[in-house]
């Protein structure tokens, strides 16, 4: 998406591409230096992979459907319903479920990490190199 330098209206049903073999539908209506705002959208019974990002938090805000957000650890599940949020810090591990019966739909605010990391989104069990420390983002990186 271009930078935006003004107010603009962006129709986010025309940018929509519904009907994706994963079930999984992303719509980017605005970027700014500091703040992305997203539309997550999941068709019933669709997941995403358990992952994080480096750097950057996240706000996800139920529009309309059933979501549950599952963690690494042991009871690290959360279920949200329509109207409701949910804060994902920096580096932590979640993955996002539409465990209702009809299109899950989230409002994603994030944040513009800085410096910006080498790598934006991490996925559990494939960046292994990686993942002792996103497990606990305070500690420092030992070579």
């Amino acid at each position: 998406m271009e930078k935006l330098t003004k107010p603009t209206i962006v129709d986010t049903e025309k940018q929509a591409v519904w009907g994706r073999p994963t079930g999984r539908n992303y719509v980017r209506p605005t970027q700014s230096d500091r703040a992305h705002i997203a539309l997550n959208c999941y068709e019933p019974g669709v997941n995403d992979e358990m992952h994080c990002h480096p750097g950057s938090d996240h706000t996800f805000f139920v529009v309309e459907g059933e979501c549950t957000m599952k963690g690494l650890m042991d009871g690290e599940e959360y279920k949200l319903s329509k109207h409701q949020a949910v804060h994902v810090p920096a580096g932590w591990f979640y993955q996002l479920n539409n465990t209702g019966s009809s299109r899950l739909i989230l409002y994603q605010v994030s944040t513009e990490p800085n410096p910006k990391p080498k790598i934006g989104k991490v996925i559990y069990g494939v960046h292994t190199s990686l993942k002792e420390h996103l497990l606990n983002p305070g500690e420092e990186i030992r070579s």
